[in-house]
């Protein structure tokens, strides 16, 4: 279905139907004008087509539910479709930018306070997931190529080894001998345009996924056994499933700490758990940053919130897939001296401006399609959206499109040809011999990650350790709260 011709029923949720409806959804700015649409676009939206007067009109004709001639009316018909796209969004994160916005405000804000992509490093933790890759991406592109914490659902494993690691990578400045550095963090959500929470298409993939399935997993889990079952002794995980547990155990820890038991998180929903999340790797990482970064000899910034993918309903559909930020806490300290700064309050570029950035860019969203002039492309009152390609280099949707259409067109061509093709083919005669002789003995004998973790795992006297130590853990006369926020 294309976009415009959905403009009806995204129209129901933004309440277009009132003849003096802003496109506006997020907080006023001051000095900033507001866009009102005129009478004639909701007489387009109902089917008449006419002039201001109310007049038939004779030069129009419609073609996908839009006047061909008057391309005022097709601008708007964008704009309400992004700004109805952006309000399904905003409903759970109020603060939310799209991701080309966010990151030119980020590095206006940062260039102020000395920090850019020729003196720094960035520090990126995300989740695995590869649809997270759309934003390393784009931050790349503004700093260079960064240095890699992610964790499953974005859960900080690498310790102060890691992040010293890539701090010891940074560029040092011939003046100051100062280096700089800037901690990207963001757990990730997926919430579809029609705002089903959690569910993402991917290509190749029948059904709906999920993002972010690691933190999907866990609030089913930490549902069914409680949190106090869930908050295990620090530094303790399941060998075969490190990550997983780790952040099991973190969220835990966190959701006790802020008092949040089994009656609260029983109705928790995926959204909740993931600004959760964010809190707790945040705390995370800035704990971290304490045990590693030396302010008297480098300054940084911080930038931390949630990433959140509102993709259409079937990746080869024609809504655009479209990628926001919602920055939590971003700041710079800068000769030891820390100062907040609010992204919100910055002015957006306008359409024109992203299309530029991106074209120069060459896309950067990590798909095939580039900077192209049809992407979707507009204003949303708040913030300026711009349409991604997914980060998938061998299924971009506009290439699986072209193929089917080239298909149909060997189709024809075979029955206008009066072709007989030969839909059979053999293997290759060298696929014999890629075969290998299966060796004589099991190939996991003498595997120490099976055998020794194995052994350990069925000790008699270390089980019923465990199991006090952990009963003291958990009990409330235990349980030191203050010390789970580290």
């Amino acid at each position: 279905m294309n976009p415009y011709n959905r403009v009806q029923q995204i129209s129901n949720r933004t309440a277009l139907h009132s003849p003096s409806v802003r496109l506006f959804t997020g907080p006023k700015v001051a000095g900033r004008a507001q866009t009102k649409v005129p009478r004639s676009f909701f007489r387009m939206l109902n089917g008449s087509f006419s002039d201001e007067e109310g007049n038939p009109s004779t030069e129009a004709t419609p073609v996908e539910g839009l006047p061909i001639a008057d391309k005022k009316l097709r601008d708007y018909t964008e704009v309400a479709y992004m700004t109805g796209r952006a309000k399904v969004v905003n409903e759970h994160f109020p603060s939310a930018l799209g991701i080309d916005d966010f990151l030119n405000r980020l590095e206006i804000a940062l260039y102020a306070y000395g920090i850019n992509g020729d003196n720094s490093i960035a520090m990126v933790n995300l989740c695995r997931d590869e649809i997270t890759q759309s934003l390393k991406n784009k931050i790349d592109l503004v700093f260079g190529s960064s240095f890699n914490t992610n964790g499953l659902g974005g859960v900080l494993t690498c310790g102060v080894t890691g992040v010293s690691a890539g701090l010891s990578h940074a560029p040092v400045s011939k003046g100051s001998g100062k280096e700089r550095y800037v901690f990207f963090s963001f757990p990730h959500i997926s919430i579809d345009a029609t705002g089903d929470i959690g569910a993402v298409s991917r290509p190749g993939r029948p059904g709906a996924s999920c993002a972010c399935g690691a933190l999907n997993k866990a609030l089913i889990d930490i549902k069914t056994e409680g949190v106090d079952a869930n908050c295990k002794i620090p530094g303790v995980h399941e060998p075969l499933d490190p990550e997983f547990t780790i952040l099991k155990q973190r969220l835990a820890r966190r959701l006790r700490y802020d008092g949040l038991g089994d009656d609260y998180v029983s109705s928790m929903n995926l959204v909740q758990l993931t600004k959760v999340a964010e809190r707790t790797i945040s705390d995370d990482l800035n704990y971290l940053i304490s045990q590693t970064v030396d302010p008297k000899k480098a300054d940084y910034a911080v930038v931390t919130g949630i990433q959140i993918h509102n993709w259409g309903t079937k990746f080869d559909d024609d809504s655009p897939n479209l990628e926001f930020i919602a920055p939590v806490s971003v700041y710079a300290v800068v000769n030891g001296h820390k100062t907040n700064i609010d992204l919100n309050t910055m002015p957006s570029l306008t359409p024109r401006q992203i299309r530029i950035l991106a074209d120069s860019r060459g896309g950067a969203d990590g798909g095939q399609l580039g900077g192209k002039d049809d992407l979707a492309c507009n204003s949303t009152g708040s913030s300026t959206l711009r349409e991604i390609e997914p980060p998938y280099l061998y299924s971009s949707k506009r290439d699986r499109r072209r193929k089917r259409e080239q298909a149909a067109k060997y189709a024809e061509l075979i029955r206008e040809e009066g072709l007989s093709p030969d839909t059979t083919c053999t293997w290759p005669s060298w696929q014999s011999s890629l075969k290998k002789k299966a060796s004589a003995s099991p190939e996991d004998e003498g595997n120490s990650a099976i055998h020794f973790d194995s052994k350990f795992r069925a000790d008699p006297e270390l089980d019923e350790m465990w199991s006090k130590l952990q009963s003291k853990y958990v009990s409330p006369a235990g349980a030191r709260t203050g010390e789970d926020a580290d």
